[in-house]
């Protein structure tokens, strides 16, 4: 998901803002909510297994670009929508970044780029974490040791940034791979034993709905619609896809 996959499977409340819940609740509705559907549909009737890094990698690589237009997209029409209150006198958020910059300057992110977690966890309200040299437990050690160098951190940051690798050895590997996909997508073939050919389905799953589990106890449900065109193509495209890594897999690329 990456920022789409806390996107997707995440939610979390804060009780004493009200923007940020309304925000939260048109993300759902909006486009988070049917693509959450979407990789649960996939999970149920379409091979994925999300333990296996492999089929998330593969995610990432068939959607992660529609994922992140969907984002930008929502992104910039709540820009241009005015919010209501005497702060704010209706004016959009791209109107008042405007009138911040303006009045204080431009804001500089040092951290764009880099994944919350990361951010969070060497930056965090709670302290940055400490690594040490070999021999060093921190127990009768001052506290003023240097147990952080600045190459030591940068290391580390770039280590947490490399999830989901791909798992073929070599570049040319994985270009065959995407190069092998086209040529599945392209002639149309739709494979065997991934749910997508009659038969593989009853007559419930072909309903094209999935049911989503919420709330503290995962009592309560929403029924989200994937009738639209465009989630069977993406469903066709993910088999296709994983048909192609498991035959590669056979083939012992990687």
């Amino acid at each position: 998901m990456t920022d789409w996959e806390l996107c997707l499977h995440n939610y979390y409340r804060s009780t004493r803002n009200s923007r940020i819940e309304r925000l939260w609740v048109e993300v759902g509705t909006q486009f988070v909510r049917r693509w959450r559907a979407f990789f649960s549909r996939l999970e149920r009737l379409h091979g994925l297994d999300i333990e296996k890094m492999g089929h998330l990698w593969l995610l990432q690589g068939l959607f992660l670009d529609a994922i992140n237009d969907d984002c930008k997209t929502f992104q910039e029409e709540w820009n241009l929508h005015p919010i209501a209150g005497p702060s704010t006198n209706n004016k959009s958020p791209q109107d008042l970044q405007l009138i911040s910059q303006v009045t204080l300057g431009i804001y500089r992110d040092n951290c764009e780029g880099v994944h919350p977690d990361t951010i969070e966890r060497y930056h965090g309200t709670h302290g940055r974490e400490q690594t040490r040299c070999h021999g060093q437990t921190g127990a009768g050690h001052p506290d003023d040791e240097d147990t952080n160098s600045g190459d030591q951190l940068v290391s580390q940051i770039e280590e947490d940034q490399e999830q989901n690798k791909s798992p073929f050895v070599t570049q040319d590997d994985e270009n065959l791979f995407f190069s092998t996909v086209e040529k599945i997508v392209v002639e149309g073939i739709i494979p065997e034993g991934y749910g997508l050919l009659p038969g593989e389905q009853d007559d419930e799953d072909a309903a094209i709905i999935e049911v989503l589990q919420f709330g503290r106890r995962g009592t309560k449900s929403i029924v989200v619609s994937l009738s639209d065109s465009v989630w069977e193509a993406r469903a066709t495209l993910w088999c296709q896809g994983l048909s192609a890594l498991s035959l590669f897999k056979t083939e012992r690329y990687f």
